[in-house]
């Protein structure tokens, strides 16, 4: 997958899994989603969570220029050979992750595993992205209580997670490196003639 779309799918797996209990103790799995889900694509079924892209701007904090061998392989590449590119631009990715629950043991219960849970923890963050084999660096960058009513007057619990994740745009032009196979070094056998000078 490209670039977006990988940390996309990351971010989605990672929030999966979130489970919350009734009064029965039943486990029941809070569904992710990208965007606010439409009826006509599933049935709404609470709590759930919703994923949605903000935007991405360049970290200039993390620029380099020059050229590196990269380190890790970028998706689609033959991972036996080596390549060196320009230094990778580095970006990162804002997305908003917004709970929705009716009920309030729900909320606090996906509260809870939102915060303690890794999922997104306030510190040391880490995001898995299996298509480049690397690990990203997942920042908690704030929350918003937005409990609110819907059109049929049931209360609606919902909280909003701001989160940034590094990223970096790769140079178009990945160069291979080839390893040198056959070394010709031709040395000057023949005497030098030098020249004196008298004063």
């Amino acid at each position: 997958m490209p670039f977006i779309l990988n940390e996309d799918k990351a971010l989605k797996l990672m929030l999966t899994g979130v489970t919350v209990s009734d009064s029965g103790n039943s486990a029941r799995p809070v569904g992710v989603w990208f965007g606010q889900p439409d009826l006509e694509i599933r049935a709404q079924s609470y709590p759930y969570m919703t994923i949605d892209f903000l935007g991405y701007n360049e970290d200039f904090a993390r620029a380099h220029r020059g050229e590196i061998q990269m380190p890790y392989f970028p998706e689609g590449a033959n991972t036996s050979e080596q390549y060196i590119t320009e230094f990778p631009i580095p970006v990162y990715l804002d997305y908003q992750i917004t709970t929705w629950s009716r009920q309030p043991r729900h909320d606090r219960q996906i509260m809870a595993e939102m915060a303690t849970g890794q999922r997104i923890p306030l510190r040391y963050g880490l995001l898995v992205v299996p298509e480049d084999n690397t690990v990203r660096r997942l920042d908690f960058l704030g929350f918003a209580k937005k409990d609110t009513q819907d059109e049929n007057g049931k209360r609606l619990f919902s909280n909003a997670y701001t989160v940034r994740i590094s990223a970096e745009i790769l140079p178009r032009v990945l160069d291979q490196i080839v390893p040198v196979t056959e070394t010709n070094v031709s040395l000057n056998s023949q005497p030098t003639e030098f020249t004196t000078i008298s004063s």
